[in-house]
């Protein structure tokens, strides 16, 4: 039989008083954050402090939903906050047609980084 974890434990969108973010528009799973230079910050100690600081030095949306252990949706109202502060910006990865040329830099840059996601 499961026995609930003791103490009390938040809803993850209460980091956003309700909010998430729908990954349909300009905030996708892909989207990479990079902080900026900006002065000030977040509150230490809350998620959106949390969230800039694995954003160094860039995190793709889906890499900080996990690190967080929020849904997606709740990392895309996270992003969204720090864009909007300033704190962070977005850029979609570059869509892949049939004309665009992928290098053999690219992937292995792609393999690079797929090396160094710890998935425990």
């Amino acid at each position: 039989m499961n026995t609930p974890a003791a103490g009390r434990r938040s809803r993850p969108w209460s980091a956003t008083g309700g909010r998430v973010r729908d990954l349909a528009d300009d905030i996708r799973l892909d989207t990479c954050v990079t902080p900026t230079r900006a002065s000030g910050g977040p509150a230490p100690g809350t998620p959106h402090a949390d969230a800039l600081a694995l954003c160094r030095p860039v995190r793709a949306v889906a890499e900080l939903a996990a690190l967080l252990s929020v849904p997606v949706g709740v990392a895309g109202a996270l992003v969204a906050d720090l864009r909007d502060a300033g704190w962070v910006t977005t850029q979609k990865p570059k869509e892949l047609t049939d004309d665009t040329v992928v290098s053999v830099a690219l992937l292995r840059r792609v393999r690079e980084r797929l090396r160094n996601v710890n998935v425990s």
